[in-house]
């Protein structure tokens, strides 16, 4: 073998003993690299097999579960992405404030008397000025006010008075063809009789005491009259309406 060819082969074989050591390094030096992109890509499979079972157990779980259930605690409902729960919560806050002006309006319709006798009671259906809207407006005084409470008090019990008086800290009330009469006793050859030294009495009397001269005597008086005595006719407001 001549010397040329020796070397040739010598250069050959010089070039294999590089190759296959460069190849030795790059198979040590980026065996690491390796092993992190085969464990990433293992972990990469993982999740998304765990992500398909998830999806199929979530399938399941919703067609097993009833129609009405789909709304899940916590969740708005439907009706929330239209508007119309807004416009439910608009509406009841309304209401809620309608309500709320509506019993500051009644609590200021209320009046209370001046006299320390509380709010003024309701005038029954029928009572004489019921109608007038102001009727508690007027200017009353505190034995007026004492008398309107007694009467429509006794009016609440059934007995319509035709108007009141008042003495001595007492209500007198008179009814329809009824009589209070304060009594005096007169001696006569023939005995004693009572006539009136007081007649107290209501629409219906008053043309019959305005057609009777002189002394009206117990026998005079129509049969068809109630009577009472003005001893047992008055009514001591305070008492007869819990007053303090």
């Amino acid at each position: 073998m001549s010397h040329n060819n020796r070397r040739f082969i010598g250069a050959i074989a010089f070039l294999i003993i590089v190759a296959g050591a460069c190849y030795l390094w790059y198979q040590h030096d980026t065996a690491p690299y390796r092993q992190e992109a085969a464990e990433s890509a293992k972990l990469l499979r993982q999740q998304e097999a765990t992500k398909k079972v998830d999806t199929v157990n979530k399938a399941e779980q919703a067609a097993d579960a009833p129609a009405e259930s789909t709304t899940q605690h916590g969740e708005k409902p439907l009706t929330n992405a239209t508007g119309a729960e807004t416009e439910i919560s608009s509406n009841e806050q309304t209401e809620a404030v309608t309500a709320s002006m509506q019993e500051t309006e009644k609590t200021e319709i209320v009046k209370v008397s001046p006299y320390g006798f509380g709010p003024y009671p309701k005038l029954p259906d029928g009572y004489p000025g019921g109608e007038d809207p102001n009727f508690w407006s007027y200017d009353w005084d505190k034995n007026d006010e004492l008398m309107i409470r007694v009467s429509i008090k006794l009016w609440e019990q059934g007995k319509k008075t035709h108007g009141e008086a008042m003495e001595n800290g007492l209500v007198y009330p008179t009814y329809p063809n009824t009589l209070i009469v304060k009594w005096k006793t007169q001696r006569t050859p023939f005995g004693t009789r009572r006539y009136a030294s007081m007649i107290q009495g209501s629409p219906e009397t008053e043309s019959w005491q305005d057609s009777h001269r002189g002394t009206i005597y117990e026998s005079d008086i129509p049969e068809h009259f109630t009577v009472i005595e003005y001893k047992d006719a008055g009514i001591d407001p305070y008492e007869f309406l819990d007053l303090p």
